[in-house]
């Protein structure tokens, strides 16, 4: 089973307008959530954690246990195009 913790920082909207750091900030908001969402829907029968720190411009990914035979998938499934 995998058990994620996103704490990933995201700028939020303004009313003002969009600018185009918030708009770089929400597409990869969104990119990463689909890849969270396929994530959890891989059936692994050991316990995983992944947890997902830093900001939308650079975040960092740890694997609990980092020498299970599911995290080079894992790194490789939440890459995100920047």
């Amino acid at each position: 089973m995998i058990k994620i913790k996103n704490k990933v920082v995201f700028l939020s909207k303004t009313a003002a307008g969009i600018g185009n750091e918030i708009q770089l900030s929400s597409n990869i908001q969104g990119q990463l959530k689909k890849k969270i969402t396929r994530l959890k829907k891989l059936k692994i029968k050991e316990d995983v954690s992944v947890e997902l720190t830093g900001s939308y411009k650079e975040f960092e990914i740890k694997i609990d246990p980092a020498n299970s035979p599911h995290a080079p998938k894992i790194k490789a499934l939440l890459k995100v195009k920047r």
